[in-house]
Protein backbone atom coordinates (compact mmCIF):
# COMPACT_ATOMS: atom_id res chain seq x y z
CA UNK A 1 0.00 0.00 0.00
CA UNK A 2 1.29 3.62 -0.86
CA UNK A 3 1.60 6.50 1.50
CA UNK A 4 -1.03 9.57 2.64
CA UNK A 5 0.98 12.45 3.41
CA UNK A 6 -0.13 13.91 6.80
CA UNK A 7 1.00 17.94 7.34
CA UNK A 8 0.02 19.48 10.52
CA UNK A 9 -0.63 23.56 9.80
CA UNK A 10 -0.85 25.60 12.56
CA UNK A 11 -1.61 29.27 11.83
CA UNK A 12 -1.00 29.13 8.12
CA UNK A 13 2.99 27.29 9.07
CA UNK A 14 3.53 23.99 8.84
CA UNK A 15 4.60 22.27 12.03
CA UNK A 16 4.88 18.24 11.17
CA UNK A 17 5.26 17.04 8.08
CA UNK A 18 5.56 13.16 7.81
CA UNK A 19 3.21 10.19 6.00
CA UNK A 20 0.58 7.70 6.66
CA UNK A 21 0.48 4.08 5.88
CA UNK A 22 -3.35 3.77 5.64
CA UNK A 23 -2.93 1.04 8.10
CA UNK A 24 -2.18 3.65 10.62
CA UNK A 25 -4.06 4.49 13.27
CA UNK A 26 -4.44 8.06 12.83
CA UNK A 27 -7.26 9.77 15.04
CA UNK A 28 -8.56 13.42 15.10
CA UNK A 29 -9.73 14.14 18.85
CA UNK A 30 -12.09 16.88 19.48
CA UNK A 31 -14.26 18.39 22.45
CA UNK A 32 -17.28 16.00 22.37
CA UNK A 33 -20.22 19.04 22.59
CA UNK A 34 -22.94 16.79 22.64
CA UNK A 35 -22.29 15.93 26.05
CA UNK A 36 -21.71 18.48 29.06
CA UNK A 37 -18.93 17.13 31.21
CA UNK A 38 -18.64 18.12 34.77
CA UNK A 39 -17.37 21.60 36.24
CA UNK A 40 -16.75 22.77 32.55
CA UNK A 41 -18.05 25.53 29.69
CA UNK A 42 -16.68 24.71 26.14
CA UNK A 43 -16.75 27.04 23.14
CA UNK A 44 -15.76 25.00 19.99
CA UNK A 45 -17.33 27.16 17.46
CA UNK A 46 -16.15 30.31 15.67
CA UNK A 47 -17.91 33.27 14.61
CA UNK A 48 -17.25 37.28 14.06
CA UNK A 49 -16.78 37.81 17.83
CA UNK A 50 -14.82 34.69 18.43
CA UNK A 51 -11.54 34.27 16.54
CA UNK A 52 -10.68 30.73 17.50
CA UNK A 53 -7.03 29.07 17.16
CA UNK A 54 -7.12 26.26 13.86
CA UNK A 55 -4.97 23.36 12.82
CA UNK A 56 -5.95 22.69 9.62
CA UNK A 57 -5.16 19.65 8.56
CA UNK A 58 -3.27 17.68 5.55
CA UNK A 59 -5.22 17.49 1.99
CA UNK A 60 -4.96 13.70 3.02
CA UNK A 61 -7.37 13.86 5.33
CA UNK A 62 -10.92 14.09 4.12
CA UNK A 63 -11.95 18.11 3.11
CA UNK A 64 -14.75 17.76 5.88
CA UNK A 65 -12.41 17.34 8.87
CA UNK A 66 -9.19 19.19 7.35
CA UNK A 67 -10.23 22.24 9.90
CA UNK A 68 -9.44 21.47 12.93
CA UNK A 69 -10.71 24.26 15.38
CA UNK A 70 -9.04 24.42 18.59
CA UNK A 71 -11.76 24.27 21.63
CA UNK A 72 -11.61 26.98 24.04
CA UNK A 73 -12.78 25.06 27.79
CA UNK A 74 -13.43 26.62 30.98
CA UNK A 75 -12.89 24.96 33.87
CA UNK A 76 -13.76 25.17 38.19
CA UNK A 77 -10.86 26.62 40.11
CA UNK A 78 -11.10 23.77 43.13
CA UNK A 79 -13.71 20.59 42.26
CA UNK A 80 -12.32 17.95 39.33
CA UNK A 81 -13.16 19.21 35.71
CA UNK A 82 -14.33 16.34 33.79
CA UNK A 83 -13.85 16.55 30.08
CA UNK A 84 -15.79 14.96 27.39
CA UNK A 85 -13.78 13.85 24.12
CA UNK A 86 -14.69 12.29 20.62
CA UNK A 87 -12.27 9.96 18.63
CA UNK A 88 -12.65 10.53 14.62
CA UNK A 89 -11.20 8.85 11.88
CA UNK A 90 -9.08 11.09 10.51
CA UNK A 91 -9.03 10.05 6.85
CA UNK A 92 -11.16 7.06 5.16
CA UNK A 93 -8.96 5.08 3.33
CA UNK A 94 -9.58 2.45 0.38
CA UNK A 95 -9.44 -1.11 1.65
CA UNK A 96 -8.74 -2.21 5.31
CA UNK A 97 -7.65 -0.03 7.78
CA UNK A 98 -6.24 -0.06 11.46
CA UNK A 99 -9.61 1.24 13.61
CA UNK A 100 -7.44 1.55 16.72
CA UNK A 101 -4.81 2.35 18.89
CA UNK A 102 -4.17 4.76 21.62
CA UNK A 103 -4.57 8.74 22.18
CA UNK A 104 -1.93 10.15 24.80
CA UNK A 105 -2.49 13.66 26.66
CA UNK A 106 0.22 15.95 27.73
CA UNK A 107 0.46 19.40 29.19
CA UNK A 108 3.61 21.35 29.68
CA UNK A 109 2.51 22.96 33.10
CA UNK A 110 3.43 21.08 35.74
CA UNK A 111 0.74 22.34 38.04
CA UNK A 112 -2.18 20.16 35.91
CA UNK A 113 -2.28 16.47 36.04
CA UNK A 114 -4.25 14.67 33.42
CA UNK A 115 -6.14 11.08 34.43
CA UNK A 116 -5.78 8.88 32.20
CA UNK A 117 -2.41 10.12 30.66
CA UNK A 118 -3.42 7.87 27.66
CA UNK A 119 -6.07 5.38 26.55
CA UNK A 120 -6.34 2.79 23.84
CA UNK A 121 -9.31 3.65 21.92
CA UNK A 122 -11.26 3.00 18.43
CA UNK A 123 -12.53 5.38 16.05
CA UNK A 124 -16.16 6.59 17.17
CA UNK A 125 -15.54 5.92 20.93
CA UNK A 126 -16.42 8.51 23.50
CA UNK A 127 -14.19 9.33 26.45
CA UNK A 128 -13.79 11.37 28.88
CA UNK A 129 -10.50 12.97 30.78
CA UNK A 130 -10.16 14.69 34.56
CA UNK A 131 -8.31 17.74 34.76
CA UNK A 132 -6.88 18.38 38.48
CA UNK A 133 -4.95 21.50 38.71
CA UNK A 134 -3.51 23.94 41.51
CA UNK A 135 -3.81 27.02 39.43
CA UNK A 136 -5.19 30.67 40.14
CA UNK A 137 -8.49 31.66 38.34
CA UNK A 138 -7.93 33.17 35.15
CA UNK A 139 -4.55 31.03 34.38
CA UNK A 140 -4.62 29.02 30.93
CA UNK A 141 -2.85 26.08 29.67
CA UNK A 142 -3.36 24.14 26.59
CA UNK A 143 -3.15 19.76 26.27
CA UNK A 144 -1.64 18.52 23.16
CA UNK A 145 -3.07 15.28 21.81
CA UNK A 146 -1.38 13.01 20.11
CA UNK A 147 -2.29 9.51 18.51
CA UNK A 148 -0.56 6.34 17.31
CA UNK A 149 -0.65 2.76 16.74
CA UNK A 150 -0.79 -0.11 19.77
CA UNK A 151 1.28 -3.16 19.80
CA UNK A 152 -1.49 -5.42 19.90
CA UNK A 153 -2.07 -5.07 15.85
CA UNK A 154 -3.08 -7.20 13.21
CA UNK A 155 -1.78 -5.33 10.90
CA UNK A 156 2.02 -4.85 12.29
CA UNK A 157 3.06 -2.40 14.73
CA UNK A 158 3.59 0.89 13.24
CA UNK A 159 5.95 3.56 15.32
CA UNK A 160 4.00 6.44 13.82
CA UNK A 161 3.02 9.39 15.83
CA UNK A 162 0.33 12.21 14.81
CA UNK A 163 -0.96 15.18 16.44
CA UNK A 164 -4.17 14.74 16.90
CA UNK A 165 -5.61 17.70 18.21
CA UNK A 166 -5.35 20.19 20.80
CA UNK A 167 -7.73 21.90 23.60
CA UNK A 168 -7.00 25.62 25.32
CA UNK A 169 -8.39 25.87 29.08
CA UNK A 170 -8.90 28.65 31.10
CA UNK A 171 -9.60 28.43 35.10
CA UNK A 172 -13.06 30.28 35.28
CA UNK A 173 -12.38 34.14 37.35
CA UNK A 174 -13.91 35.17 39.99
CA UNK A 175 -16.95 36.88 37.96
CA UNK A 176 -17.89 34.10 35.83
CA UNK A 177 -19.97 31.11 36.59
CA UNK A 178 -20.19 27.78 35.27
CA UNK A 179 -23.65 25.90 34.09
CA UNK A 180 -24.06 23.66 37.52
CA UNK A 181 -24.03 27.07 39.45
CA UNK A 182 -26.23 28.99 37.32
CA UNK A 183 -28.44 25.79 37.33
CA UNK A 184 -28.91 26.03 41.05
CA UNK A 185 -29.58 29.83 40.99
CA UNK A 186 -32.26 29.36 38.80
CA UNK A 187 -33.53 26.47 40.59
CA UNK A 188 -34.03 28.53 43.76
CA UNK A 189 -35.67 31.16 41.84
CA UNK A 190 -38.04 28.61 40.30
CA UNK A 191 -38.51 27.26 44.11
CA UNK A 192 -39.74 30.43 45.49
CA UNK A 193 -41.76 31.69 42.35
CA UNK A 194 -45.33 29.96 43.53
CA UNK A 195 -44.81 31.33 47.01
CA UNK A 196 -44.13 34.97 45.67
CA UNK A 197 -47.29 34.79 42.89
CA UNK A 198 -49.46 33.72 45.94
CA UNK A 199 -47.90 36.04 48.75
CA UNK A 200 -48.43 32.77 50.70
CA UNK A 201 -46.47 32.14 53.64
CA UNK A 202 -46.07 35.52 54.79
CA UNK A 203 -42.41 34.84 53.96
CA UNK A 204 -42.99 35.88 50.96
CA UNK A 205 -46.32 38.61 50.79
CA UNK A 206 -45.77 42.11 50.09
CA UNK A 207 -43.12 43.64 47.74
CA UNK A 208 -40.75 40.54 47.49
CA UNK A 209 -38.63 41.45 44.91
CA UNK A 210 -35.45 42.16 46.78
CA UNK A 211 -35.40 39.20 49.13
CA UNK A 212 -35.85 36.86 46.10
CA UNK A 213 -32.89 38.43 44.20
CA UNK A 214 -30.70 38.20 47.34
CA UNK A 215 -31.73 34.24 47.62
CA UNK A 216 -30.87 33.64 44.32
CA UNK A 217 -27.36 35.20 45.22
CA UNK A 218 -27.31 33.25 48.32
CA UNK A 219 -27.32 30.56 46.26
CA UNK A 220 -24.51 31.14 43.91
CA UNK A 221 -22.32 32.52 46.35
CA UNK A 222 -22.62 29.41 48.59
CA UNK A 223 -23.41 31.81 51.39
CA UNK A 224 -26.20 31.76 53.83
CA UNK A 225 -24.89 34.77 56.30
CA UNK A 226 -24.17 37.81 54.09
CA UNK A 227 -27.56 37.47 51.86
CA UNK A 228 -30.76 37.15 52.52
CA UNK A 229 -31.38 33.76 52.50
CA UNK A 230 -34.26 31.25 54.03
CA UNK A 231 -34.90 27.33 53.47
CA UNK A 232 -36.91 24.71 51.70
CA UNK A 233 -39.32 24.12 55.29
CA UNK A 234 -39.38 28.25 55.15
CA UNK A 235 -37.29 29.17 57.90
CA UNK A 236 -34.81 32.27 58.11
CA UNK A 237 -31.08 31.41 57.56
CA UNK A 238 -29.77 35.16 58.08
CA UNK A 239 -30.43 38.06 60.00
CA UNK A 240 -31.15 40.23 56.88
CA UNK A 241 -33.78 43.12 56.69
CA UNK A 242 -34.63 45.84 54.28
CA UNK A 243 -36.33 48.15 56.50
CA UNK A 244 -35.61 51.53 54.60
CA UNK A 245 -33.18 50.27 52.77
CA UNK A 246 -32.94 50.13 49.01
CA UNK A 247 -31.19 48.23 46.16
CA UNK A 248 -28.35 50.27 45.99
CA UNK A 249 -28.29 50.28 49.99
CA UNK A 250 -27.80 46.25 49.65
CA UNK A 251 -25.37 46.78 46.57
CA UNK A 252 -22.98 48.76 48.16
CA UNK A 253 -23.14 46.16 51.12
CA UNK A 254 -21.98 43.71 48.53
CA UNK A 255 -19.38 45.43 47.23
CA UNK A 256 -17.94 46.21 50.75
CA UNK A 257 -18.00 42.61 51.58
CA UNK A 258 -16.18 41.80 48.04
CA UNK A 259 -19.09 40.22 46.09
CA UNK A 260 -19.08 43.12 43.51
CA UNK A 261 -16.68 43.02 40.34
CA UNK A 262 -18.20 47.21 39.17
CA UNK A 263 -21.07 48.80 39.49
CA UNK A 264 -22.84 51.20 37.41
CA UNK A 265 -25.77 53.99 37.44
CA UNK A 266 -27.35 54.93 34.04
CA UNK A 267 -29.63 57.56 33.38
CA UNK A 268 -29.77 57.90 29.77
CA UNK A 269 -33.36 56.59 28.97
CA UNK A 270 -35.53 58.62 26.39
CA UNK A 271 -38.69 59.65 28.35
CA UNK A 272 -41.76 60.18 26.75
CA UNK A 273 -43.46 62.56 28.98
CA UNK A 274 -46.34 63.74 26.72
CA UNK A 275 -47.59 59.66 26.77
CA UNK A 276 -46.92 59.92 30.77
CA UNK A 277 -49.19 62.98 31.40
CA UNK A 278 -51.76 61.20 29.06
CA UNK A 279 -52.14 58.46 31.54
CA UNK A 280 -54.68 59.40 34.30
CA UNK A 281 -56.39 55.37 34.58
CA UNK A 282 -55.85 51.96 35.41
CA UNK A 283 -56.65 51.48 32.01
CA UNK A 284 -54.94 53.83 30.70
CA UNK A 285 -51.53 52.16 32.52
CA UNK A 286 -51.98 48.92 30.61
CA UNK A 287 -51.91 50.28 27.40
CA UNK A 288 -49.16 52.20 28.07
CA UNK A 289 -46.93 50.94 29.97
CA UNK A 290 -44.46 49.92 27.95
CA UNK A 291 -44.26 53.14 25.91
CA UNK A 292 -42.63 55.67 27.99
CA UNK A 293 -39.59 54.69 28.67
CA UNK A 294 -37.00 53.59 25.78
CA UNK A 295 -33.25 53.62 24.90
CA UNK A 296 -31.05 54.44 22.14
CA UNK A 297 -29.23 51.77 20.61
CA UNK A 298 -25.19 51.55 21.57
CA UNK A 299 -26.03 53.74 25.18
CA UNK A 300 -23.12 53.46 27.70
CA UNK A 301 -25.21 50.55 29.39
CA UNK A 302 -24.32 48.65 26.66
CA UNK A 303 -20.71 49.12 26.48
CA UNK A 304 -20.83 48.61 30.27
CA UNK A 305 -22.02 44.87 29.82
CA UNK A 306 -19.99 44.45 26.44
CA UNK A 307 -17.10 45.77 28.61
CA UNK A 308 -17.84 43.31 31.61
CA UNK A 309 -18.29 40.28 29.45
CA UNK A 310 -14.97 40.76 27.31
CA UNK A 311 -14.12 36.98 25.81
CA UNK A 312 -15.09 35.42 28.82
CA UNK A 313 -16.95 32.12 28.27
CA UNK A 314 -19.63 31.38 30.90
CA UNK A 315 -22.65 32.91 32.81
CA UNK A 316 -22.43 36.67 33.84
CA UNK A 317 -24.59 37.68 36.42
CA UNK A 318 -25.61 41.41 37.90
CA UNK A 319 -27.61 42.58 40.75
CA UNK A 320 -29.87 45.18 39.69
CA UNK A 321 -32.74 47.68 40.75
CA UNK A 322 -34.66 49.38 37.70
CA UNK A 323 -36.53 52.98 38.27
CA UNK A 324 -34.40 54.56 41.02
CA UNK A 325 -34.54 51.03 43.51
CA UNK A 326 -38.34 50.69 42.67
CA UNK A 327 -37.67 47.07 41.63
CA UNK A 328 -35.05 44.89 42.33
CA UNK A 329 -33.86 42.11 39.69
CA UNK A 330 -31.49 39.61 38.82
CA UNK A 331 -30.08 40.12 35.42
CA UNK A 332 -27.83 37.21 33.93
CA UNK A 333 -26.27 36.90 30.68
CA UNK A 334 -25.58 33.63 29.33
CA UNK A 335 -22.22 33.66 27.55
CA UNK A 336 -21.86 29.80 27.26
CA UNK A 337 -21.86 30.58 23.73
CA UNK A 338 -20.05 33.65 22.37
CA UNK A 339 -21.61 33.59 18.84
CA UNK A 340 -24.98 33.66 20.46
CA UNK A 341 -25.41 35.47 23.65
CA UNK A 342 -28.19 35.79 25.42
CA UNK A 343 -29.93 37.16 28.14
CA UNK A 344 -32.69 36.66 31.23
CA UNK A 345 -34.07 39.04 33.84
CA UNK A 346 -35.61 37.33 36.95
CA UNK A 347 -37.94 38.68 39.53
CA UNK A 348 -39.56 37.07 42.14
CA UNK A 349 -42.11 36.04 39.43
CA UNK A 350 -39.59 33.92 37.90
CA UNK A 351 -37.95 34.67 34.44
CA UNK A 352 -39.83 38.11 33.20
CA UNK A 353 -41.01 38.85 29.13
CA UNK A 354 -37.33 40.68 29.09
CA UNK A 355 -34.94 37.95 28.05
CA UNK A 356 -33.56 37.02 24.47
CA UNK A 357 -30.53 37.86 22.22
CA UNK A 358 -28.04 39.76 23.95
CA UNK A 359 -27.95 42.50 21.40
CA UNK A 360 -31.32 43.87 22.34
CA UNK A 361 -30.53 43.89 26.38
CA UNK A 362 -31.21 47.57 26.07
CA UNK A 363 -34.52 47.25 25.11
CA UNK A 364 -35.33 44.32 27.55
CA UNK A 365 -34.23 46.42 30.48
CA UNK A 366 -35.83 49.69 28.87
CA UNK A 367 -39.15 48.00 29.13
CA UNK A 368 -38.41 46.30 32.64
CA UNK A 369 -37.72 50.34 33.42
CA UNK A 370 -40.94 51.36 31.48
CA UNK A 371 -43.74 49.83 32.98
CA UNK A 372 -41.88 50.64 36.79
CA UNK A 373 -41.64 54.15 36.20
CA UNK A 374 -45.20 54.60 34.80
CA UNK A 375 -46.46 52.41 37.88
CA UNK A 376 -45.12 54.40 40.25
CA UNK A 377 -46.08 57.67 38.53
CA UNK A 378 -49.64 55.91 38.92
CA UNK A 379 -48.89 55.30 42.71
CA UNK A 380 -48.37 59.07 42.87
CA UNK A 381 -51.86 59.43 41.92
CA UNK A 382 -51.27 60.56 38.22
CA UNK A 383 -49.87 63.75 39.18
CA UNK A 384 -48.26 65.29 36.31
CA UNK A 385 -45.85 67.02 38.62
CA UNK A 386 -44.97 64.54 40.48
CA UNK A 387 -42.82 61.50 39.33
CA UNK A 388 -39.52 59.31 39.88
CA UNK A 389 -36.52 59.06 38.16
CA UNK A 390 -35.30 55.83 35.75
CA UNK A 391 -32.24 55.15 37.49
CA UNK A 392 -31.09 51.68 37.01
CA UNK A 393 -28.20 50.51 39.10
CA UNK A 394 -26.33 47.57 38.40
CA UNK A 395 -23.71 45.22 40.20
CA UNK A 396 -21.88 42.75 38.40
CA UNK A 397 -21.72 39.81 41.06
CA UNK A 398 -18.15 37.82 41.98
CA UNK A 399 -16.85 35.08 43.97
CA UNK A 400 -14.57 36.25 46.92
CA UNK A 401 -12.11 33.79 46.16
Amino acid sequence: MGKNTFELIEDGNVSKSTSIDIFDFAPIVNVNDGESGDNIICSPKECIEVKSKKLTLSPSFDKEKRDYIVSDVIIAKNPTSKVPLKIIQGYDPFGPNDNDGIVSFSCSNSKVKITPASKKVSYGDKIEIKIEHTLSRGEKFSIDIEGKDDKDDTFGVSDLIVTSGKINFSIVEKDVFLKSEHQKMIDEIKFLKPFADAGSPSEYSGNYCMSAAERALSILTQNTIDFYSVDRAHNRLSNIGFSGKGAKDRGAKFKSLGYTKSDFIFDGYNIDHNKRVATKSNSDYSSNKYDVVTITKGSPLFTYFTNGIRKKIGYHVYYMSITNDFHTLILIINNTDPCNKTYSIYDQHGKTSSSGKFLDIEDGIAKQTSWTFLNDYMNRGFIPSKYGKATTRLWKIQRKS
